[in-house]
């Protein structure tokens, strides 16, 4: 298949950036299953295996409509990950869903969601959940005594004041990673911060990032909003990391009973803490490789793609014989 994607970003990614990196994992996984991929983003992109065409300027440009219209019109399909006002090309398309504002979340039917949750959040069915490339990653059965938290500080929906409490009530040792202790005076826990067993470890990306969950205990995520998907917990359970999270967004999807808890009260994340050495390493693994690699997410979108090839077919037939019947 001929898939011509396009980013906003400049690939592979410096530093954290889940959606650039999993758009880096679907490409190289599409290019291991023998597609075509050509990527259109911003100049200094790398991706080995696809072709590459630098934007011109930005999404909305007239340099860069031309850019696309002359490169990408013989595609079998155009992968947006950025929703298109304006397709520019007459050809079938899709566009990724990352996040949960209101205006991605209005349904249309080229738009594919990360999970079930988040689909139907917008009326739709149509998701293809994350999945990560397991080379990137360390596994380790032995863990060191530390539970970690690994998501964004500065935004109180990720639950880093509920991480803290938990730390101090219980006297474990927490290492938090992905921002300052100065955040904590917008999202709470700054005086539990300080705690002698609270370490942080700031932004962290690559080897460092890949050796902190690889060695917890757990990953602790507990999390106040519908997180459309939460990609470091499969990049917690790839490494042999059980997750302990809340029910929420798309968390059901992805942790079972089998590589981790989801928690709806303090009490319940204090049991699953006690409880966490119950579960094994190697099941936590085995989720991701049988469920939510870079090659299952190609391997979804692929029908998707088909099924968008199929309605501008059906819909270039309608307009062809005029008649708002399909022509057979």
């Amino acid at each position: 298949m001929q898939i011509a994607h396009v980013s906003p970003w400049r690939l592979p990614v410096r530093g954290y950036g889940g959606s650039q990196r999993v758009l880096t994992w679907l490409v190289r996984a599409q290019v291991d299953r023998g597609d075509q991929v050509t990527v259109f983003a911003p100049p200094g992109t790398r991706l080995p295996g696809a072709r590459v065409i630098p934007l011109p300027g930005a999404l909305g440009s007239k340099e860069t409509a031309d850019c696309l219209r002359d490169a990408a019109a013989g595609a079998d399909v155009i992968h947006w990950q950025q929703f298109p006002q304006n397709p520019i090309v007459d050809r079938p398309w899709v566009s990724t869903v990352h996040g949960n504002s209101p205006g991605e979340l209005e349904f249309h039917p080229n738009k594919i969601y990360v999970s079930r949750s988040h689909a139907k959040r917008a009326g739709s069915s149509a998701f293809v959940h994350n999945g990560l490339d397991p080379a990137e990653y360390v596994f380790r059965e032995s863990k060191d005594d530390y539970i970690l938290f690994l998501s964004k500080v500065s935004r109180k929906s990720k639950g880093v004041d509920t991480a803290l409490r938990l730390a101090h009530e219980l006297g474990f040792r927490l290492v938090v990673a992905g921002g300052s202790r100065w955040d904590l005076l917008k999202t709470g826990g700054w005086w539990n911060s300080w705690r002698t067993r609270v370490e942080f470890v700031g932004e962290v990306d690559g080897a460092r990032k890949a050796e902190l969950l690889a060695n917890a205990r757990a990953l602790l995520f507990p999390i106040r909003w519908p997180e459309p998907f939460g990609l470091v917990v499969i990049e917690a359970l790839v490494s042999g990391t059980p997750v302990i999270t809340a029910p929420l967004g798309a968390m059901p999807e992805i942790v079972t009973p089998e590589v981790g808890f989801l928690c709806t009260t303090m009490e319940d994340y204090r049991r699953a803490i006690e409880r966490v050495e119950e579960i094994s390493p190697f099941a936590c693994r085995q989720r991701v490789l049988q469920a939510f690699t870079h090659h299952h997410m190609a391997a979804a979108y692929e029908q998707h793609y088909t099924h968008a090839i199929a309605r501008w077919r059906e819909q270039a037939s309608r307009q062809s014989n005029g008649t708002g019947v399909v022509a057979r």
